[in-house]
């Protein structure tokens, strides 16, 4: 009965996680950009300013019951030759565990993309964290850069926020992929990635408009 019940609870809670229009989505993902990006302690200036593609994943979760799994939707910008940040785009990152494990957990997570390699793969269709592009817990606050834990070759730095306490987050093996049907909900028509980010002229709506000029502020600090 109690499996039952937990299932029940993971099964319900995720579908209700997801249930928002894509422009409470994006605006949702605006307000976790500032918020994980305006304390001393954390994602350093120097990592923001230098990104060439930044993933907002708000609200993304991570369950078990004997068998564990993860699975979040957010939205992506990608850096321009010109230095302007495309509209924003929706993705899914998700993926599955073994072993004993039970219960969930909510987390709100940041992407920071590094290299055209890894930018390149975020406008494929899909790819897997750690296979195409090497991916790391990113570094802390002022001091980042001297952390001996942090890999500072990786193509993309991670980090999450839970309660309060923000670090580095280990996504190793997480596939992130585009989200189209949301994409086409917020857009129109049946738009890839890659249209989006190479467009000026998409549907400026209110949501997207914030995101924006949140990135823009945030990466120009």
């Amino acid at each position: 009965m109690k499996r039952f019940l937990v299932i029940f609870i993971l099964v319900f809670g995720i579908n209700n996680l997801f249930a928002s229009s894509v422009e409470e989505n994006i605006l949702e993902a605006s307000n976790t950009l500032s918020k994980l990006t305006r304390s001393s302690n954390s994602i350093p200036i120097s990592i923001i300013k230098n990104a060439k593609a930044i993933v907002v994943i708000p609200n993304y979760v991570k369950f078990g019951l004997f068998l564990g799994g993860k699975y979040g939707e957010g939205v992506a910008s990608i850096r321009r030759d010109d230095g302007s940040w495309s509209y924003p785009f929706f993705v899914n990152l998700g993926g599955g565990t073994f072993g004993f494990q039970i219960g969930l957990e909510v987390v709100d997570s940041i992407l920071v993309f590094r290299t055209k390699n890894s930018v390149d793969e975020l406008l494929g269709d899909k790819f897997t964290l750690g296979v195409e592009a090497s991916v790391s817990a990113g570094p802390i606050g002022v001091n980042a850069d001297k952390s001996a834990e942090v890999n500072m070759s990786a193509e993309i730095f991670t980090y999450s926020q839970n309660n309060g306490l923000f670090a580095g987050a280990t996504l190793n093996g997480a596939v992130l992929s585009n989200n189209n049907e949301k994409n086409r909900a917020l857009y129109g028509n049946n738009i890839s990635a890659k249209e989006i980010v190479k467009s000026n002229n998409l549907n400026d709506t209110y949501a997207v408009k914030e995101y924006l000029k949140t990135i823009n502020s945030i990466t120009r600090r």
